[in-house]
């Protein structure tokens, strides 16, 4: 670990306190719904041109409360029930990783807490080769002291090294977190995962392109494992063969699943 001067904590999952920023642009990219792409699109105009990705691809630590919420309440609880041997993540269209990292921070944390040996690892993909680099390498600005709340802050102290001006994702992160290139619109060959991100992609989709993309990740998940997914509409929804999960917004089981 890079930090253990913390005790593992347990978090409310509120991101900010009372008296922080108010979301800089890009941290919420509105809905394409009235110009979708399709399974046919070339992908580069909308993900690849810089001046797109400088909206498509925004990101930042601990960035959003629901997936760590969803992690440490539902999804590595019913990990632990199932005997499984390793908790594996994939988050897709993960930009230049910072959704990844935290994700990770959140799960080391619970593993700890629990008091059960870490078998865990992340995996993060993007069509962006630029920012799959940026990811690999772990080094970030530093954050505002109010961009998140003071439990975030205890985790970053822990697992990272803060400077005066940049955040060095520490050994044990660098160690659990895999990132590489890949379009979603295929199916992963070598893995199965128990817990699936897809957050911000899909609403850049057709219908047609959220289903297959959908079935792709449903291809590759654990028996019990979960899906979280935002920007899904209603029509692929009701065909996907998905169910609501744990009260979490957002969290979804195969109909076959818990």
């Amino acid at each position: 670990m890079a930090n253990a001067r913390s005790s593992p904590e347990e978090f409310a999952f509120t991101n900010r306190p009372a008296s922080a920023r108010p979301a800089a642009p890009g941290d919420r990219i509105s809905c394409r719904a009235t110009n979708p792409l399709s399974i046919q699109d070339d992908l580069s105009k909308v993900f690849l041109d810089e001046r797109q990705a400088k909206a498509t691809t925004a990101t930042r630590l601990f960035r959003n409360d629901g997936i760590f919420a969803a992690i440490a309440k539902t999804v590595l609880p019913a990990y632990f029930e199932s005997k499984r041997a390793r908790f594996s993540i994939w988050s897709t269209g993960c930009s230049s990783g910072e959704e990844v990292y935290s994700m990770a921070m959140i799960a080391l944390n619970e593993f700890e807490r629990a008091k059960r040996r870490p078998l865990f690892e992340a995996f993060g993909t993007d069509i962006n080769p630029q920012r799959i680099g940026e990811a690999r390498l772990g080094v970030y600005g530093r954050p505002s002291r109010d961009a998140f709340g003071r439990n975030y802050w205890l985790l970053l102290d822990r697992y990272a090294e803060i400077g005066p001006h940049q955040v060095r994702m520490g050994e044990e992160l660098l160690a659990s977190c895999r990132f590489s290139l890949f379009d979603m619109r295929k199916r992963p060959k070598k893995h199965t995962f128990f817990f699936i991100v897809c957050n911000h992609v899909l609403q850049y989709y057709d219908t047609d392109g959220q289903k297959l993309i959908i079935e792709n990740l449903k291809a590759v998940l654990n028996p019990g494992g979960y899906l979280y997914l935002e920007g899904l509409t209603e029509a692929c929804l009701a065909d996907a063969g998905l169910r609501k999960a744990g009260g979490v917004p957002h969290l979804f089981v195969t109909s076959a699943g818990r």
